[in-house]
């Protein structure tokens, strides 16, 4: 289990993410129905293959509020270490790290809109420890989210 990130912070513009990221964010708007969002029968994978290895769809889970990585990419999973799939946040972190998780799983599921963040990650062994994500809402039935597509990539610690 993680309880190691620093420098966690969010983003106050989504439009603000660095390449990868800010494409899968502008496919995603184009799914989004214009007065509800789009659900995962609208998100097709080939329409972004060059995406998919840096994206994670996850399922929003209640009582207690949290997410099961339904979906991992190549990409994801060489970044982090291993393979998700299957796991609960609550499985994956710990302490305050999980504390923020719920937070942000609550602040996602209340808003309906994306959330973008950035920090520094000292658990990865990796020249990289920077990190940015964002997270996409999804809902079948246009309003309740039950799924997200979280983006993640990792840059090389300045």
């Amino acid at each position: 289990m993680l309880d190691a990130v620093t420098d966690f912070r969010l983003l106050a513009d989504p439009a603000s993410l660095d390449g990868k990221l800010r494409e899968l964010r502008v496919y995603w708007l184009s799914k989004k129905p214009e007065s509800s969002l789009p659900g995962r029968r609208d998100i097709d994978p080939l329409d972004i293959p060059r995406l998919m290895p840096y994206v994670a769809l996850v399922d929003i889970l209640r009582d207690p509020l949290d997410y099961r990585y339904r979906l991992t990419g190549t990409k994801f999973v060489e970044m982090i270490g291993h393979d998700r799939t299957g796991m609960r946040a609550r499985e994956v972190f710990t302490g305050h790290l999980l504390d923020e998780t719920v937070a942000l799983i609550g602040r996602l599921v209340e808003s309906r809109a994306p959330l973008a963040f950035e920090g520094r990650l000292f658990w990865i062994d990796k020249a990289y420890y920077r990190f940015q994500t964002v997270i996409l809402p999804l809902a079948a039935d246009g309003k309740t989210v039950d799924m997200a597509i979280m983006g993640l990539d990792f840059r090389h610690d300045d």
